[in-house]
This record gives structure tokens, sequence and C-alpha cells, in this order.
């Protein structure tokens, strides 16, 4: 059977802080690679920038790139503006003429161990979303209790004889699927395009993803394999803070002193921060911040 390729796949724009987050992603995942990449596997970012990225001195892997202007980025948004239907129009545009495995991310993650085996399970069929964020129906808060009353007040539609509202709504961050699936994509788009005008929350998406993955087959998580910190906006200034510490830094280096960056265990600090405010600290909104980093001190850890 001929080997197929295995397509790594950002969506990389705007913000800086983005650029950050695509960045260290790839120095997490060359970290379990001893500097480069999976067999068999390329890197595909679409960006506004693709210059940006040469913070890297001559790494030993190659980051292919997609040029994406603001024209089109507008244009991807649709004409309901909704800036997570980019993301599907992105993989439309990659599977269109590629024939292979694709693992898309989200920049907001860090490859945690090796991915060979979800290749191998996405090649055999199966599909895969970040992490089970628990069925609808069960109103964990206050947007899937909204997302439940909508639709059971106007989407009938059923998934393998169940209601949407008893589906599962699954993370999006990570996405993983065999391109002969990409019909699912079109289908999801539509889905999006339907009810985002009715229910403007930002699952919308992601809910979309639930839905037709789910009636494609069963979801596999990410997350043994990937980290997500979508809820960690803050790590953006510590990662701002490193790589202008270490711009002059080798690959090599990069790839060793960013190892010492915990989004863990900056997840766990916010958590116990939020779940430790008194009534005046929840009055004053006080927010969490990570601790400043001494990359001098952090060094001499390794």
């Amino acid at each position: 059977m001929e080997q197929q390729l295995n397509y790594i796949v950002f969506q990389c724009y705007g913000n800086e802080g983005v650029f950050h987050e695509c960045a260290f992603a790839l120095l997490s995942l060359a970290r379990i690679y001893n500097g480069g990449l999976p067999a068999n596997t390329q890197v595909w970012i679409y960006t506004d920038n693709p210059g940006w990225f040469k913070i890297f001195r001559n790494p030993p892997i190659t980051l292919n790139f997609c040029e994406v202007d603001a024209t089109r980025i507008a244009k991807w948004r649709g004409s309901i503006d909704f800036v997570h239907r980019v993301k599907i129009e992105v993989l439309i545009d990659f599977t269109r003429t590629r024939n292979g495995n694709v693992l898309y991310a989200d920049t907001d993650v860090v490859f945690m161990q090796p991915i060979e085996p979800m290749f191998r399970a996405i090649a055999a069929g199966e599909l895969y979303m970040h992490v089970n964020e628990g069925i609808v129906s069960e109103k964990a808060n206050p947007i899937m209790a909204k997302l439940d009353a909508h639709l059971r007040d106007s989407t009938p539609m059923k998934v393998n004889g169940r209601a949407l509202w008893d589906l599962a709504m699954w993370n999006a961050g990570v996405l993983g699927f065999h391109t002969r699936h990409n019909s699912l994509l079109e289908d999801v788009l539509t889905f999006t395009d339907a009810e985002y005008p009715q229910f403007s929350k930002h699952v919308v998406e992601q809910f979309a993803f639930s839905v037709f993955f789910r009636q494609a087959g069963y979801i596999k998580a990410a997350a043994p394999y990937m980290l997500h910190y979508w809820n960690l906006k803050e790590a953006r200034t510590v990662l701002a803070s490193f790589f202008e510490f270490f711009k002059s830094k080798s690959w090599d280096d990069l790839i060793l002193y960013s190892g010492l960056v915990q989004m863990p265990v900056m997840m766990q600090e916010k958590v116990n921060f939020l779940a430790n405010r008194d009534i005046t600290d929840k009055l004053l909104k006080k927010t969490w911040q990570p601790t400043d980093y001494d990359w001098k001190d952090v060094m001499t850890q390794v």
C-alpha cells in the first residue's frame, strides 16, 4: 500500500500573539522529534505574514505557507462575518487538491507526545477532535443552556436517531480527518452559515464539526496527544517575553528553553486563582496574570 502524506495545518494571521503561539506549538512538536518532524509529514501555515517565521534561524524542518490577505480572510468570514468560519474555509481550500491525513490545530496548542498513532487512526478512517465538553442538553454552562434552547426551538435535524441537543459538544481546537472525508467540511460550512445568524455564539462552528463528524462515525479525543490552552490568553505575555529574550538563539536552543514554559502549570494556577477569589475580588473582577519569567534563571535550569 502506498504511504500517504501526513499534513499538519495551522491558520496564523493578525495579532502577533497568534504567531507566538504558532511558533511555540512548532517548537513543542520538534521537541518530541529531536528537532525535526514525524516521518512523511508536512507543516502548512495559512498566514498573512510568512516572513515572520524567519525568527527561526535555519530550522531543519520545512515550513510551507499558503499566504492569505485581508480580502481573502474577509471573504472567508462570509456574509455572516464569523471569525471561526475562516477555519472551515481554510480546510476546504487545503483539501481541495490533496490526498492524505490531515491534522488541523489552532495555534494555542502544545504537542505532548508522538502523534503517529493519530495519523494511523486517521488513515484508517477515524475522526479526531480535541476533547468532549459534554452533552448539550446537560447544560453544563450558560452557553450550552442557550444552545440547547435554540436547537429545541429551531433545529429538528437528527444524527443517528438522536436530536442535536443530545449530542456531545467537542472542542474543535484540534481536528483530524482523512481528505476522503472532505465532503463533511461543506456540511459543516452549510450548517454554520444557517445557524450562526440565529445563534451568534462562538460555539456554532465547533458544534457544526461535532455534529457532522459524529454523523460520519465515532469521534476520538486528541487530548492525550495535544494540549489546547484556549482559555489561557494570558500566556501570550509569557510567549512574547520568551521570543524577545531568546530572539538570537538557534533552533535547538529555542526547543530546549521552550520546554520550561509549562502551559499545564499556568492553566492550573489560573484555575486555583479563580476558585479562591473572595467576594471582594469577584466584585472588583480581579484577574489572574502569570508570574514573570526570569529567563536568565530559566537558562540555568537546563
